[in-house]
């Protein structure tokens, strides 16, 4: 059996704002002399790095033949893996919608503005036979975890259980 990939699908709004941000800045780094104007240099980088943010994408590669998984960092077509990590002998799947809260800033001696992310998420874990779970994703909606536990249920012949 082949390695199983997901890679999660931006938006064509995003992908043309990051492509507007970052192919000219790109080319402005290329062509800029840094000794005539170094705050143009970094005005750039902050540019082209906010396009990759924005044209970038995250995913999951599944080896089920070594049994091991890895995150996957996707820009342009390309994929970057992470390390590998193993999986358990697993006994189930389990997907979970779940909320995720992000806050930035208050840390520090001086507490300044700060604020929190809510977002809805779908968390896949892997329970092996003493229930100790491994989250293996978070995705964005329940079609996309499900896609990816039928996967694994294939794969391992094991069920899957939902919350939703």
């Amino acid at each position: 059996m082949t390695n199983f990939i997901y890679i999660e699908k931006i938006s064509s709004i995003r992908t043309i704002i990051g492509n507007l941000l970052f192919i000219p800045s790109f080319l402005a780094l290329i062509l800029i002399n840094i000794k005539n104007g170094p705050v143009f240099f970094i005005v750039y980088f902050i540019i082209a790095y906010w396009g990759v943010f924005l044209i970038s994408t995250e995913g999951i590669e599944l080896d089920f033949q070594n049994n091991k998984f890895r995150k996957l960092f996707s820009i342009y077509g390309i994929n970057i893996g992470l390390t590998w990590n193993h999986f358990p002998k697993i006994k189930y799947v389990a997907l979970i919608k779940t909320l995720v809260k992000q806050t930035f800033g208050g840390r520090g001696f001086r507490t300044g503005a700060t604020t929190t992310i809510t977002e809805k998420t779908v968390k896949i874990n892997l329970f092996d036979d003493n229930e100790k779970y491994i989250t293996l994703y978070f995705a964005n909606n329940q079609i996309e975890a499900l896609k990816i536990a039928e996967e694994i249920k294939k794969a391992y012949k094991i069920e899957v259980l939902t919350n939703f």
